[in-house]
C-alpha cells in the first residue's frame, strides 16, 4: 500500500533578509505560489500546502487556488512550523519540507526525496543532494555540504568544505569529471512521529553550532537517507537574488 504523503511549505513573512520574501513578484507571481505549483506537479504527494503565520501571505496562497493553515509567528525553524501546521488526530505516513524561496525546484527532486522514505524503511529522515563540480562552490560558507555513509546515509553537515581535500594528488581537481564534494539542498522528508519528537527537542549543541537544523536528528541518533539528485534548485534569499534571477531568465 502506498504511504499518505503531504508537502508542506513553511513561509513566514518576516525573513530577515527579506521581509515579504514569499510574496516578492516573479513574473507577475508570487514565489510562494510557483512553489505551490512545482509541489503540485509532483507525482507521489497527495496533498499540498502552505504553513504560514501571516494572513497576506495566505490569502496570496488561497487565491492561487492552494491551501493555507495558519501557525504561530514564533515557530523557530521550518520543521517546527509544519509540526504546527499539523491538525489535532491528523495523521500522515510522511510529511515533506519543500523549502518556499525556491521557484525552480525540480518536482522529481521533491519525489525524489519522499521515495527516500519509502525505500528505506530504517530512515527517519530523507533529504537531497548535488554534486559541487566548482571549488569556490565547495568552499562557499553559504553552500551547506554533507558526507555520506557507503549506503547513502548523512554522517554529518557542515558549512566548511568537508571532506577534505588536503590529501588529495592535486591533479585529480583538473580531472574531468572531478567531484569536491556534496552540496546539501534544503528539503526534507520526515516520518510524521520523527517530526513531532524533533518539535519536542530542544536545539542541540551540533545544530547551534553550525547553525543547521538538520544536525537536531543526527544528535538523536535519527537516520537521514540522502538522495543525490542531478537538478540543484536556486533559493532566493535577498532582493538581490531575485533581481538575479529574472535577469538570468530573460537573457
Amino acid at each position: 500500500m502506498k504511504p499518505t504523503i503531504a508537502g508542506v511549505i513553511p513561509a513566514r513573512y518576516a525573513s530577515t533578509r527579506f521581509p515579504g520574501k514569499a510574496l516578492a513578484l516573479l513574473e507577475e507571481t508570487p514565489l510562494v505560489v510557483h512553489v505551490c505549483r512545482r509541489a503540485a506537479a509532483a507525482r507521489l504527494l497527495d496533498r499540498v500546502w502552505v504553513a504560514t503565520d501571516d494572513d497576506r501571505i495566505a490569502r496570496a496562497v488561497e487565491a492561487a487556488g492552494f491551501e493555507a493553515r495558519m501557525t504561530p509567528r514564533d515557530c523557530p525553524s521550518g520543521s517546527d512550523r509544519i509540526a504546527a501546521s499539523l491538525a489535532p488526530g491528523e495523521t500522515w505516513d510522511i510529511l515533506v519540507n519543500i523549502q518556499g524561496d525556491e521557484p525552480r525546484i525540480e518536482p522529481s527532486v521533491i519525489d525524489a526525496v519522499a521515495r527516500g522514505l519509502i525505500d528505506h524503511p530504517e530512515c527517519g529522515v530523507s533529504t537531497a543532494a548535488v554534486s559541487l563540480t566548482r571549488r569556490e562552490d565547495f568552499e562557499s560558507p553559504h553552500n551547506v555540504k554533507v558526507v555520506l555513509t557507503p549506503g547513502g546515509q548523512a554522517l554529518y553537515f557542515s558549512r566548511s568544505p568537508i571532506p577534505t581535500t588536503a590529501r588529495l594528488d592535486p591533479a585529480a581537481f583538473t580531472a574531468p569529471g572531478f567531484v569536491w564534494g556534496l552540496k546539501h539542498m534544503g528539503l526534507y522528508a520526515y516520518r510524521q512521529e520523527v517530526l513531532e519528537a524533533y518539535a519536542a527537542w530542544p536545539p542541540t549543541p551540533l545544530e547551534r553550532r553550525e547553525c543547521l537544523e538538520q544536525l537536531r536528528f543526527l544528535e538523536h541518533g535519527v537516520a537521514i537517507q540522502v538522495a543525490i539528485v542531478a537538478h540543484d534548485s536556486i533559493g532566493v534569499d535577498t532582493p538581490e537574488e531575485l533581481e538575479a534571477l529574472i535577469l538570468r531568465e530573460r537573457s
